[in-house]
């Protein structure tokens, strides 16, 4: 488990912002780990996890992009029925509520990565023993 800080950018939902923020991205030699877009009419949230939150930072500011950052916990979920209710259980009867969560699909390790954001990320690491 890791926490690390996602970087959460808004963009116009045109043509090209996308490959405007990897762009900003690469030349401050930040490499993307973790994304995901969130749709919508005419803005889009694009969730970061970065090699380098810090270094993106001063990037995305340099560049005028908005973004908001975000205490998140990052953790390998096994590749079993039931993994990821048991995540899901242990938060709600905590009375956590999940803001979102995200990840990647098996890989050669049989685990997804997960980001996970909730209120209280001390909380729930220690629920989850992370």
């Amino acid at each position: 488990m890791e926490r690390t800080t996602q970087l959460s950018v808004s963009l116009e939902n045109v043509p090209g912002q996308l490959g405007r923020l990897c762009r900003v991205l690469a030349q401050a030699e930040v490499n993307v780990r973790g994304i995901a877009i969130i749709e919508g009419a005419d803005i889009s949230t694009i969730r970061l996890i970065l090699s380098n939150p810090d270094a993106a930072k001063r990037a995305l500011r340099n560049a005028g992009l908005a973004f908001v950052a975000q205490e998140v916990l990052v953790f390998p979920l096994p590749d079993e029925p039931g993994a990821l209710e048991s995540v899901a259980v242990q938060l709600g009867e905590a009375g956590i509520n999940v803001q979102y969560l995200y990840g990647t699909g098996e890989g050669d390790s049989g685990k997804a990565t997960m980001v996970l954001r909730v209120a209280d990320v001390d909380r729930a690491a220690q629920i989850l023993g992370l």
